[in-house]
């Protein structure tokens, strides 16, 4: 039990919802307090079933006294769930959600403090690599940008709307060093569709730029 409280304060959040577990809960279940950062005072309690399985942990992560830190298990064990106070105030602002193995697959953020996700990040969750972020930078409750990583972690595309309208309206590449590689964009008929490219050299300066000048969507003049 004492290796699973480490491993929790380590790790950052199943598909499925997990069950809230009142004082009720944790009166039926054993008690295990721990002090990570050895102050003298227990940071960690872990709540185990009769079957000596993890049902609950709590912590504080920073020492003030209050737990900013929770996770969720089955009764059988296995994670279902984290929330993370991650600034300390009080709030849950970070949710980390695993599959039915107890594997990462997505973290869902409140970045603005206002009380709305706006961001999600799924994972692979036999590689625990990041695959995809997509990001609500506008306010809205759904994505307007979604960046695309490789095998590797780095990044590979992203894909904006800029306008918010919900279409896609520009598209970037980006070469292994993390350096744009080249840009699309939906300039003209609003559809989904690029009609201009703007490519880069490795070192971050511009390259050619290509147009779309009969309207197949495919560069056929580069400047």
């Amino acid at each position: 039990m004492r290796s699973m409280a480490a491993l929790f304060l380590g790790m950052a959040l199943v598909a499925a919802p997990a069950v809230q577990l009142t004082a009720q809960d944790k009166a039926g279940l054993l008690k295990e307090e721990q002090d990570s950062n050895k102050d003298g005072k227990p940071d960690t309690w872990t709540y185990s079933n009769n079957a000596g399985k993890i049902e609950l942990i709590e912590a504080d992560t920073n020492g003030d006294g209050k737990i900013d830190k929770t996770r969720y298990f089955t009764k059988e064990g296995i994670a279902v769930k984290t929330e993370t106070d991650t600034d300390f105030d009080g709030t849950i602002d970070e949710f980390t959600y695993f599959n039915e193995k107890g594997e990462k697959v997505r973290v869902e953020k409140d970045t603005k403090k206002n009380g709305k996700i706006d961001q999600w990040q799924y994972y692979n969750p036999a590689t625990g690599k990041l695959e995809k972020v997509e990001l609500s930078t506008k306010g809205a409750d759904k994505p307007d940008q979604v960046v695309f990583y490789t095998a590797d972690g780095a990044k590979e595309r992203m894909e904006v709307d800029t306008n918010g309208d919900g279409i896609t309206d520009q598209w970037v590449e980006y070469y292994p060093n993390g350096k744009k590689k080249e840009i699309a964009y939906d300039n003209k008929g609003k559809d989904g569709k690029p009609d201009v490219w703007q490519k880069y050299n490795e070192d971050g300066s511009k390259g050619q730029a290509g147009f779309d000048t009969d309207g197949d969507n495919k560069p056929d003049v580069w400047q």
